[in-house]
């Protein structure tokens, strides 16, 4: 899977996301996505920078929320919350304006 990298902005109180992505790597690996199929398919997604997608969301309005991409290859969405990262990079051919929160905490 490829995608464009990113970089993951963690809080200066450490990492809330109870054990989720960003607990483990400082970057991401944007991939293309139903919502953003343009995005470049430049670098190779691994362990160091997982895959996540972003979601355009309309709750009172329209946003982004990254998610990370699942096993199946799919978005990993069920059950996911705000851990307090952001994701975002100097790259123009990031679909974005600003950072993106992601949503990597899970409960269980």
């Amino acid at each position: 899977m490829k995608g464009l990298r990113v970089n993951i902005y963690k809080p200066h109180y450490g990492d809330r996301s109870n054990g989720g992505i960003s607990s483990k790597a400082g970057k991401a690996t944007l991939v293309p996505s139903a919502d953003f199929p343009g995005v470049p398919e430049i670098f190779e997604a691994g362990e160091d920078a997982p895959a996540i997608a972003l979601v355009k969301r309309n709750i009172g309005g329209e946003y982004l929320t990254a998610y990370p991409i699942g096993e199946d290859g799919t978005v990993d969405n069920a059950g996911r919350m705000f851990g307090g990262c952001y994701v975002s990079t100097s790259d123009s051919r990031f679909p974005a304006k600003y950072p993106v929160p992601l949503h990597d905490r899970k409960e269980w």
